[in-house]
Parts: C-alpha cells; structure tokens; sequence
C-alpha cells in the first residue's frame, strides 16, 4: 500500500518527554514532505499553541486542532471545519462547574478556540496545572456567560472532585451531546477532563482532512499516544501508537512504535515512508 497521508499527534508523540522535537524527528518529517506525502498535525491544542511548530516544520497543509472539532488551512489563515458543544447545554455545564468549585476553562466558540477563559478565583492551587499540564494562559472573568457555542470545555482538579462529575458525563449526562475524555496525572492527584462536541474527535478532524485531499482511510497513517487519539489511531489505514501510550489504544492499534523519547515516530516515518 502507498500512504500518502502522515497524521501526526503532537505531545508524547513528535516531541519527546522534555517536550522536544529532536533533529532525527524533524529531518524524517520534513524528508517525508519532500517525498510527496501530506503530513498533517492532529492535536487537541488550539492554533497559536500549534502555529509555532508548523512554522518550525515548514508544514502548509490542513492541521486538526481541538481534538478534531477546528481544521485549519494555514495557507489561508482560515477555518475550513469548526464544531461546538450546544450553548444552552454549555452554559448548564459552566454553571455546574462553578457550584463545584471547579478549575475549570472554556475555549470560546466565537474565537474558534483561541479566547480561554477560566472564572475568578480559579486555579489558585498549589501546583501549577494550567501551565505545566494543560500549556494555557487564560483570561479571567467573573461569572462567565456563553454567548456561542464553546469549541471545548478542560477542567483540572483533585481526583475527588472530578471523578464524580465524570461519572455522571459516563451515564450520559447532557443526552450524549458532549464527548467527554478523562486524563490522569502522574500522581493520580491531580485529574482532568476534556468536553468537546459528540460527533467531533480525532478521527473526524482526520476523515474530514482526507476527504478534501480525495484520500480514503486505507491512504492513511496516523500515530498518537493518548487516549484522544484513540478514534483517528482506529479510523486510518495503518494506526501505530506511541509505545509510551496506554494499554487501550495499543490494543486498538495495528502496530506500537518505540516510545517518544527513542525517536520512535522518526522510526516509523523512515521505515515505511522512506
């Protein structure tokens, strides 16, 4: 089979756990570019979070952002795709989250997911988490009200508080219009939740990327590390996951590759596309 699209996620991936992309990753990349093949980034941060690395990669095709729920054609400087979780029920989740005291942010539906905003008087921890767990800056506002649908909605918080509001997104709270992603942190302190629209996902973004290049799933490699890039590991052609990934997406995977810090994307790249 000759693939002819590379999708790559980011984070525990391309870049190794100093958060580094190294010269073996950056030179099979931008060989694979040469060759002719489409590489695409797939990533659940927002652009300006992203925009630093395609610039880096010389990268100019569609970048699926937000877990899936933006595609960004940086050629034009638009947005070809953009979702968003329903307003009324957003604004009921928001509200929810400030009864509980949540550390919580929304990514404004207005701004395609660049405007952040967290309520006042939150995250005021201990630890760092906005910035060492999810990489965001906010703006602080009192009493947030929607006005768009929201592209996503992250919260981080102690186990004890956030486990029981993920069980209640589990038994299908808000009618199965929001899909929601539960995250760990090294401790187990610490957990996190990402929401974002019921019919967006990686897989989507991806499906959506490939189509406007008239390519079909069997065209495809897609390589992750995380459980968010479970549904593009399983839509592609070929889905490799990183050997620093969990157990469930290795399972769902068609193959594992060496771990981010042994290059383990760069060796994929060079043995299959080059």
């Amino acid at each position: 089979m000759e693939y002819k699209l590379l999708a790559l996620d980011i984070d525990g991936t391309i870049l190794n756990s100093r958060s580094k992309l190294t010269p073996r990753t950056e030179e099979a990349i931008s060989r694979a570019v040469r060759r002719g093949i489409r590489v695409v980034l797939a990533t659940g941060r927002r652009l300006s979070n992203t925009l630093p690395l395609l610039n880096t990669l010389d990268l100019t095709d569609l970048v699926v952002i937000h877990n899936g729920v933006v595609v960004h054609d940086p050629q034009t400087e638009q947005n070809v795709l953009q979702g968003g979780i329903d307003l009324a029920l957003a604004q009921q989740i928001v509200d929810k989250l400030d009864s509980m005291s949540m550390n919580y942010l929304v990514y404004t539906g207005e701004s395609a997911g660049e405007r952040v905003l967290a309520p006042m008087g939150s995250w005021a921890e201990p630890e760092d988490l906005l910035s060492y767990y999810l990489g965001e800056s906010a703006e602080f506002a009192s009493g947030i009200k929607l006005t768009s649908p929201p592209v996503r909605i992250s919260l981080i918080d102690r186990a004890e508080k956030v486990d029981p509001f993920y069980e209640e997104l589990s038994q299908g709270y808000g009618g199965g219009q929001i899909h929601s992603m539960l995250f760990g942190t090294e401790r187990n302190i610490w957990r996190g939740i990402e929401m974002i629209p019921a019919n967006c996902n990686k897989g989507t973004g991806l499906r959506f990327v490939a189509e406007r290049f008239g390519l079909e799933a069997s065209q495809v490699v897609a390589i992750g590390d995380n459980i968010n890039d479970l549904e593009m590991v399983t839509w592609a052609g070929l889905g490799i996951a990183m050997g620093n990934g969990p157990e469930l997406l290795k399972t769902k995977a068609k193959r594992i590759a060496p771990s981010h810090d042994q290059d383990g994307a760069a060796q994929i790249i060079e043995e299959l596309l080059l």
